[in-house]
């Protein structure tokens, strides 16, 4: 609704309260245009500022997407790694053993040989049965078999040194191996450790900024909120006091000169008691109820004191139910500057046909500054 319409809906229903304060003395309650301005910008820049986290949040959540993906990469990764950890481990523990059972076997064949090397020596050898064989032709045949013997220990001692010395190289290389494959079994279980860190780090890391960002959101968009129902309040505010003011030069304009309703208003003398005892009987024609009177009597008494009488010198408006213009009143009597009953009856129909019941009139009475129904 544009300002000029909100003015002329206020014009046709404006009933305003004994009590309002007049145009200036008002100003100091209403915003001014600046303030109207002022408003709209910082709910403007909120609105801008929360866009931009808004931004932020987005980027943030990419970053967090991204982290939380290589995360799961590096836990594969990790996963492998201790799976090559572990033949890793089960390899150098079989090569170890592989080297200590070559090992043993090499310490075996060297023992033999050795026993077997003694014996050769306490026979004296090959060279000394052949000197025997040649000297003693009569003991021929058990030399023959003693060197025969002597040929065979030979031969197997030479067998036994290298099989030593064969299980001995196997040992050392198995060795080696074995300590390759620890070496590599702790490089894998390093760089897959350091990996997985680093990528733990970062994924709590993006987390973190999100969760930041997040919360900065929030309290961005609170803030935008707030400023904008603020500026929305003042705006309405400044839209209604507008109206309020145009409204009421166009009341002045029609009516023209009140002073003569002021005269008359001075000469009453009025009686509340019978004004309230009047309206509380007329509750029944409407289906009201006693909380529909008790709003009444508030309503009545914040606008006029229930005074036949009343009048309002900013408004000129006039009676118990403050009829803006008082002559509105006398389509129900040509009394309507004096008679309660009249004021009265004009007054409930106004309230049931524009807000329903009194609670309805006063509610709405109560919802704004300067108070009017």
């Amino acid at each position: 609704m544009t300002l000029g319409a909100l003015a002329v809906a206020v014009a046709a229903v404006l009933v305003v309260g004994i009590g309002a304060a007049g145009p200036a003395a008002a100003d100091e309650q209403w915003p001014t245009e600046a303030e109207v301005q002022a408003a709209k910008q910082d709910a403007a820049s909120s609105k801008a500022e929360y866009a931009k986290i808004q931004g932020l949040v987005q980027q943030n959540q990419a970053v967090a997407v991204s982290a939380a993906t290589t995360a799961l990469e590096k836990q594969n990764d990790y996963a492998k790694a201790e799976q090559a950890l572990q033949d890793a481990s089960a390899k150098a523990a079989s090569l170890e053993a592989q080297a200590d059972a070559a090992k043993q076997a090499s310490t075996s064949a060297n023992r033999r040989f050795g026993s077997i090397a003694s014996q050769l020596y306490v026979a004296g050898g090959n060279s000394g049965l052949t000197t025997q064989l040649l000297l003693n032709r009569g003991d021929a045949k058990q030399l023959l078999d003693k060197l025969s013997a002597m040929s065979r220990l030979t031969g197997l001692a030479a067998g036994l040194r290298d099989h030593a010395s064969q299980q001995a190289n196997v040992a050392a290389s198995l060795s080696a191996e074995a300590a390759d494959a620890r070496q590599a079994r702790q490089k894998l279980a390093g760089d897959a450790q350091t990996a997985l860190k680093a990528a733990q780090d970062a994924q709590k890391k993006a987390d973190d900024a999100l969760a930041t960002s997040q919360a900065q959101s929030k309290t961005a968009y609170a803030q935008m909120a707030e400023l904008q129902q603020q500026s929305a309040a003042i705006q309405q505010k400044y839209a209604e006091y507008q109206a309020y003011l145009a409204a009421l030069a166009a009341q002045r304009a029609a009516q023209g000169d009140s002073s003569y309703l002021y005269q008359v208003s001075r000469s009453i003398t009025p009686d509340p008691p019978a004004a309230k005892a009047y309206a509380q009987s007329q509750m029944g024609r409407y289906n009201w109820d006693g909380t529909q009177y008790d709003c009444l009597l508030q309503l009545w008494t914040h606008e006029s004191g229930w005074r036949v009488n009343a009048y309002n010198t900013s408004s000129a408006a006039y009676g118990i139910p403050q009829a803006w213009p008082g002559q509105k009143m006398a389509t129900y009597g040509s009394d309507w500057m004096t008679s309660y009953v009249t004021q009265i009856n004009w007054g409930l129909a106004y309230i049931k046909s524009s807000y329903g019941n009194p609670c309805g009139a006063w509610s709405f009475e109560l919802s704004h500054t300067p108070n009017w129904y």
